[in-house]
């Protein structure tokens, strides 16, 4: 009776060991692919603000130049 569960946790705690350091991974990856997003969607975000800059500067330009 005690053999098979000794056998069993032999067997079963080194796998639990093994399996901490890849979800560790694999959560770290998951991570890091968010981040990623987000940087991602921050660029896109940053260039269509730089485009409303410049096209607001150019409205204000020709009503200024139409004004005088």
């Amino acid at each position: 009776m005690t053999t098979p569960i000794i056998i069993a946790c032999c067997i079963a705690i080194p796998l639990a060991l093994l399996s901490i350091p890849l979800i560790r991974s694999s959560l770290a990856k998951k991570r890091q692919r968010v981040v990623e997003k987000q940087l991602k969607e921050s660029k896109q975000v940053t260039e269509k603000e730089k485009i409303r800059v410049y096209l607001d500067k150019i409205n204000e330009e020709s009503r200024n130049k139409y004004r005088d």
